[in-house]
């Protein structure tokens, strides 16, 4: 009798050994029950799309052909010194130009371009160049717009300039002025998690050169917006409306033919998204029809733009846009979810990620054949900033299996909690914490979420 007890209790420990270990097997290897798992920060899952997809279309339209003018008008405040208005000045693709010896005087850099090579040195920092990229130090990119060489001077956009130099440009509309500050924003630090099977995306939506983006202090804003999320490791996406139109007002801005300093700013924002942690993806091309409003109308439904050749027309004319004014792109999503099946499969042709459910009973990635990968935004969006946020969170404390931590916010929503000044060369931000997104930041961090952009969703 004791020794049928001892039995049963030593296989009743050995069962609950076994089970408590396969459990913790099953727990680590994610995958079984969920479609990302991330390992040392590399992706894996038995979900995801294949990397040789090639989209079938090849813009029209290139960023190197785009004309080059001279500007006029505009002056230019570096660190203190002020009002600069005899600098020769270059416009392209929606981008100012200054001279880069100029600017390399100004902060006290040398600049050395014999030999078939630019250097740029001071006490603390080596910078090389090509037209195309930059090495500094240990960090090295492409530039944004590339250097243009003008009658034997090399010139340097003010997106560049701030990547390359830590400084921070405000435009200032009303006094065509653009002022290149000391950038405070502080580098994300480096992750002390090694293993996190907690993925999450964040998505700014309906962003477009039109209503709150052609104000120059709300495009500073959506700045300190982007520095918030660097400085915490959020990496993010942000779907983009090439065309903004307001039927209404008469009002149709086309990046491709409105040359302003509104849309130079705009750009300017893009620019320090991408180099900021920023994925930029097509949100249709100007996400309207009809006497809609770009962001409030639909582009394609099984109404509009229904035909093949249409639904064509508008990706392509997105394409375009992105090529030209050199934006990268790495996504897709369209106006509203509204694409039928027929529409869906177009996109696909171009696209190897689409942004938006394949159909509304998946909650999770989903990939329809090896080469694409559907990314839903379960979470929602906010609408209303404290119950949609604090929905969001409980969500994210909840950590759902089978339910993609992915969603999206207006970044128009955001800027009522930013305010800001200048004093000198110094910019003070006030930023309330009890906003949207600093309470989301603050739970996927206190939640020890990894936030990944969707074209690392990928089978490496």
């Amino acid at each position: 009798m004791q020794r049928n007890r001892k039995t049963f209790i030593f296989s009743f420990l050995g069962l609950f050994l076994f089970m408590s270990i396969t459990y913790e097997i099953l727990s680590y290897f994610n995958f079984f029950k969920k479609n990302v798992t991330i390992i040392n920060k590399t992706l894996y899952s038995n979900l995801l799309p294949e990397p040789n997809f090639k989209s079938i279309y090849t813009s029209k339209l290139n960023f190197t052909d785009r004309a080059v003018t001279k500007v006029s008008g505009i002056k230019l405040d570096i660190l203190s010194e002020t009002n600069i208005s005899n600098v020769p000045m270059l416009l392209k693709a929606q981008r100012y130009y200054i001279p880069l010896s100029f600017i390399c005087t100004k902060l006290n850099y040398t600049l050395d371009s014999s030999n078939d090579s630019i250097s740029i040195t001071n006490k603390e920092n080596n910078i090389s160049l090509t037209e195309t990229s930059y090495e500094k130090n240990s960090k090295s990119g492409s530039l944004r717009g590339n250097l243009i060489n003008s009658n034997g001077s090399y010139y340097i956009s003010i997106s560049d300039i701030e990547e390359i130099f830590d400084l921070f440009a405000v435009f200032d509309f009303q006094n065509k002025k653009v002022s290149l500050l000391p950038n405070t924003v502080k580098p994300p630090e480096e992750s002390s998690i090694l293993y996190s099977d907690k993925v999450a995306l964040i998505r700014l939506e309906d962003f477009g050169c039109g209503y709150s983006n052609i104000v120059d202090k709300n495009q500073t804003k959506i700045k300190l917006i982007t520095n918030f999320l660097y400085s915490n490791g959020m990496k993010f996406h942000v779907s983009w409306m090439p065309r903004f139109v307001v039927p209404s007002a008469n009002f149709d801005n086309d990046l491709l033919v409105t040359n302003n300093i509104t849309n130079v700013g705009f750009v300017d924002v893009l620019d320090y998204m991408i180099n900021k942690g920023g994925a930029i993806g097509l949100h249709g091309y100007t996400h309207q029809s009809g006497n809609d409003a770009s962001g409030t109308g639909e582009e394609m439904s099984k109404d509009v733009n229904s035909t093949e050749s249409e639904t064509r027309a508008v990706i392509e004319k997105g394409i375009d846009t992105a090529s030209a004014l050199n934006i990268p792109i790495s996504y897709y999503e369209s106006p509203h979810y509204r694409d039928t099946d027929q529409q869906k499969k177009i996109i696909s042709e171009y696209f190897q990620f689409i942004y938006e459910p394949y159909d509304y009973s998946k909650k999770n990635i989903y990939k329809p054949d090896n080469y694409h990968l559907y990314v839903p935004t379960p979470l929602g969006r906010i609408s209303d900033p404290s119950t949609d946020t604090t929905r969001i969170i409980d969500k994210l404390n909840e950590d759902d299996p089978d339910i993609l931590n992915s969603f999206y916010y207006h970044p128009s929503i955001e800027i009522d909690y930013i305010n800001f000044s200048i004093n000198g060369t110094k910019i003070n931000v006030n930023y309330d914490e009890n906003s949207p997104l600093q309470r989301i930041v603050k739970a996927l961090k206190d939640n020890e979420y990894t936030t990944v952009h969707i074209n690392e969703l990928i089978d490496k």
